[in-house]
């Protein structure tokens, strides 16, 4: 039995029930209650204002704030090779990249790092995948097997690669595989002849790799012999839709975000399916804006109606995916924006108000991924 929480440093425990309980006597609830029931949290009118009424102090008091709670939670919590699983603390490589350490037989290392020299964990044991010919192949592809709804390995197609290379890792970089020094761009490529094999259709993930190591106008060739491109998987996301998929399409809406922004700094033209592209990310901003709670919090139905609870877990996960949306597909002046501020403020408070209580990885690590795309940007 693997946990699915970040553990506190330095004596790991879990909340017993009467913790929750004392909890659930002051207002903090983290059992689970309905998506919009009440109908609006404290304050008021449920009207978001969309001005910019605060100066450049005040954001930079805010992101000094991120900043702090940011070394807080990266310093106070910790996972595991021997207790947790991929899936807890691949989500921690998210949210801090390299800077992320994980304790280990030897000791803590830093995550990324121990896995690029061969390190596995309970649901991470790459394996060697095809021979490959191209001329940028080291021979042989990294194949990392899909372990859906086990919270222990990956839970989607390529979703361990998007991690590493939203990290930092680019082509070139080094990757051990049962002893065989293999790069990033062996496991970029396997995904690509992979492709075929995406029964799900769900290419949120293999679009963040792509858009960030490929240009936007790359295509090759799969398994099955026919050509794929960049364009051809964000014309699939395109047609998904979000309030149907995982997180309330945040994922597949951070995938075709990846994709446009890498398309814009591309200066290519922005037609067809790329103008699609951006016309979804411009309606999922205005829906997450317009469902957004009075507190600051985004709705527990995510962007597609309105919600709210007082569930510190419920908000910490549906807010922090949606933030994490919006530090990746929003321009400069919408993260300026009073209201997104008002998000980010309530998001650390959140943080500030679940100190000393174990988080479920999932809702932590987005969250605080959240946060850190937001200070990458404004900062």
């Amino acid at each position: 039995m693997f946990s699915s929480s970040a553990l506190r440093r330095p004596t790991p425990r879990t909340v017993d029930r009467r913790q929750l309980l004392a909890l659930a006597a002051s207002s903090v609830a983290f059992a689970g209650c309905p998506l919009s029931v009440p109908s609006m949290p404290p304050g008021g009118d449920s009207a978001v204002p969309t001005g910019d009424a605060d100066g450049p102090d005040e954001l930079g008091l805010l992101i000094d704030r991120v900043r702090s709670v940011l070394d807080r939670e990266r310093l106070s919590r910790g996972l595991s090779t021997e207790l947790h699983g991929a899936w807890q603390i691949f989500h921690g490589i998210l949210a801090y990249g390299k800077a992320f350490q994980v304790d280990t037989p030897s000791g803590r290392v830093p995550a990324l790092q121990y896995f690029a020299d061969g390190g596995l964990c309970p649901g991470f044991r790459p394996v060697l995948g095809d021979a490959l010919t191209d001329p940028a192949s080291s021979g042989r592809g990294i194949r990392v097997d899909l372990q859906a709804e086990t919270k222990i390995g990956q839970g989607h197609r390529d979703q361990w690669l998007a991690v590493v290379t939203q990290a930092g890792l680019n082509l070139d970089s080094d990757w051990i595989v049962d002893g065989h020094r293999l790069r990033i761009a062996d496991w970029l490529r396997q995904a690509e002849w992979d492709v075929p094999r995406n029964y799900e259709a769900e290419f949120s993930w293999t679009l963040i790799p792509l858009s960030l190591l490929r240009p936007t106008d790359h295509a090759w060739v799969a398994r099955d012999g026919m050509t794929y491109s960049t364009e051809d998987l964000l014309g699939i996301e395109c047609q998904q839709e979000p309030a149907e998929s995982v997180c309330g399409g945040t994922h597949r809406l951070i995938g075709i975000a990846t994709a446009v922004n890498r398309r814009m700094k591309e200066q290519k033209p922005m037609t067809g399916v790329w103008a699609e592209a951006k016309g979804r990310l411009m309606e999922a901003i205005e829906l997450a804006r317009s469902n957004q709670n009075p507190d600051g919090s985004y709705s527990t139905a995510y962007m597609h109606r309105g919600g709210w609870c007082q569930d510190l877990g419920e908000v910490l996960g549906t807010t922090g995916h949606v933030l994490e949306f919006l530090a990746m597909a929003g321009e400069d002046d919408l993260l300026r924006s009073s209201w997104v501020r008002r998000s980010v403020q309530h998001l650390c408070d959140v943080l500030d108000r679940c100190q000393g209580v174990d988080l479920e990885c999932g809702v932590l690590y987005h969250a605080l991924h959240g946060l850190s795309e937001y200070q990458r940007r404004m900062a």
